[in-house]
């Protein structure tokens, strides 16, 4: 299937028909369907595709990229909370939702009654689970995934307590033992070293859970780093999350051909003045003008999500040209260098996709200040910086301060 991605004019037309904030996000659903498309061609037809969706879709936004996803063939989503998969519940999503997180015991009905699936990893919390479910009355075992940590060293059971876990839940006639899971802790090191430690060590785990009588019906571990670089660890189902979005897992992972990134984001010029020597911009008088200069004003800051640590290292593309950072990045406010052709108005790009070899990516502005890209993406977030949902070249989606909204809900899934 050919995917009809939105070109520089489409955008073009969009932007200059939007009556709200000039600072925008643009999510490209043509783009992240392609990209689960190019990531369901590495895999093979018996392991499925988590697509995780959580802290808000890593800023991308949940809902819209959620139906996307699932349109484009993802099998199941991951979310990280109780609340983030209610909302997926909430807009009609009927797919399979696994809550990768730990949660509060006060959240386990609310949970079960949305038919969320649950990652167990005490004994306890699995018999919190079996009597929230006969107090539900809800007539089917309630399938949990038994997660073992095997390095991680955060959520889930130690290997020596795994086995009884195991057992009661498979004795259990409330619980129905759905997967045995793990997490990698350097999927994205260049040594593969601990990952193939915590594979062995995950293998002998489940191992012993069916020495011990319980069937493990599926197992999963590969995160988005694991999917690009171990094809042999892909196992029942991959779960992949920042790949997803066209960012890289680590700053040697290569996304595979053809994956790009979903999220560009948008100003336009509120102001061009002249700077002259001596003269200072923004907060601290943190840059000088050594010389005249010609500066424009830019309406996005931190409280955008666009990081304090880019001051006066940071760029933007204004006309084509490769546009500074000047002086401290502000709250609502950046000052760029700019040439004598600007004007008022301007189209900025903040965040492109790397097509265009100007622009930078959020891996380039990652790197400048010593992050990784899942850090800037999910400080993106709407409703202050509006984000607006694009297929074929038509706007489909809002979400800004007035809520989120579908303008065309059947494009979307």
């Amino acid at each position: 299937m050919t995917t009809v991605m939105t070109t520089p004019a489409d955008l073009d037309r969009l932007l200059d028909g939007w009556r709200g904030r000039p600072t925008v996000a643009v999510i490209d659903l043509d783009v992240l369907r392609e990209n689960v498309r190019l990531f369901k061609t590495l895999i093979s037809s018996t392991t499925s595709l988590m697509a995780v969706v959580k802290a808000d879709g890593y800023g991308h936004g949940s809902v819209p990229i959620a139906k996307a996803a699932l349109a484009a063939g993802a099998d199941e989503l991951g979310v990280a909370t109780v609340d983030e998969g209610t909302r997926l519940r909430d807009t009609g999503i009927d797919a399979p939702i696994l809550v990768l997180g730990p949660i509060g015991d006060n959240e386990r009905s609310r949970a079960l009654s949305k038919r969320l699936t649950l990652v167990v990893s005490d004994l306890g919390f699995a018999r919190g689970v079996e009597t929230d479910k006969q107090m539900l009355r809800l007539k089917e075992p309630v399938p949990v995934h038994l997660k073992i940590d095997t390095g991680m060293r955060r959520f889930g059971a130690s290997p020596e307590d795994s086995v009884e876990i195991a057992t009661f839940i498979s004795a259990s006639p409330h619980l129905e033992l759905a997967a045995v899971m793990s997490h990698f802790a350097a999927a994205d090191d260049a040594d593969p070293a601990f990952t193939l430690d915590q594979t062995r060590r995950f293998s002998t785990v489940c191992e012993t859970i069916r020495a011990a009588g319980v069937t493990v019906p599926q197992v999963h571990l590969a995160n988005s780093a694991a999917t690009i670089r171990f094809p042999d660890l892909f196992r029942d189902r991959v779960r992949v999350g920042i790949a997803m979005y066209g960012l890289q897992p680590g700053p040697d992972i290569d996304l595979p051909d053809g994956v790009k990134p979903v999220m560009t984001l948008h100003s336009r010029l509120g102001r061009v003045f002249s700077v002259q020597p001596g003269e200072s911009v923004g907060y601290g008088r943190f840059w000088n003008a050594a010389k005249p200069t010609m500066a424009g004003l830019v309406p996005l800051g931190y409280a955008d999500g666009y990081r304090r640590h880019g001051s006066d290292n940071f760029w933007m593309s204004v006309n084509g040209r490769r546009s500074p950072v000047l002086g401290r990045i502000s709250m609502d406010q950046t000052v760029v260098e700019v040439d004598a052709r600007a004007r008022k108005g301007d189209p900025v790009i903040v965040v492109g996709d790397g097509t265009d070899g100007v622009a930078p990516t959020l891996n380039d502005l990652a790197t400048l200040i010593d992050t990784i890209p899942y850090e800037l993406a999910t400080g993106l977030v709407a409703p202050r910086l509006p984000h607006l949902y694009v297929q074929q070249g038509e706007l489909v989606a809002i979400s800004d301060a007035s809520g989120y909204r579908e303008v065309n809900p059947t494009a979307l899934g």
